[in-house]
């Protein structure tokens, strides 16, 4: 699975590059600290998964993910945020995303969330 992740904490980033990194059918091919970068590296490395957090610079994830979608990409928005608020989440997914997870979850489930998104797929 190749990997953007979107995230403007730079400590909470690298940390989830590391575990991300850390897994063998996964690689991060590129990182944003900002939604502007965020679709950019999505354009210029299409890759499979879009991690994305929903608060950043410029542009929030709900608009980065409403932007892919009206642009018809073809790929898996997976929201990371620190808001379990209904708001946010009904907002992200009315906006397209694929998935929705609080960044306080354990680790592995970011992962067990990208392998369920990628074998979707492949049935």
């Amino acid at each position: 699975m190749r990997v953007v992740l979107a995230e403007d904490n730079e400590t909470v980033r690298h940390g989830i590059r590391n575990l991300l990194n850390e897994t063998a059918d996964i690689e991060v091919v590129g990182e944003a600290e900002n939604g502007v970068d965020a679709l950019r590296l999505v354009d210029e490395l299409a890759p499979d998964i879009l991690l994305l957090d929903v608060e950043m610079p410029y542009l929030n994830g709900i608009e980065v993910a409403r932007r892919l979608r009206a642009d018809r990409r073809v790929i898996h928005i997976l929201v990371l945020s620190a808001y379990s608020d209904k708001e946010y989440i009904q907002a992200m997914l009315k906006s397209g995303v694929s998935g929705y997870l609080i960044k306080d979850e354990a680790p592995e489930r970011i992962i067990e969330s990208m392998r369920e998104l990628m074998h979707t797929d492949h049935q």
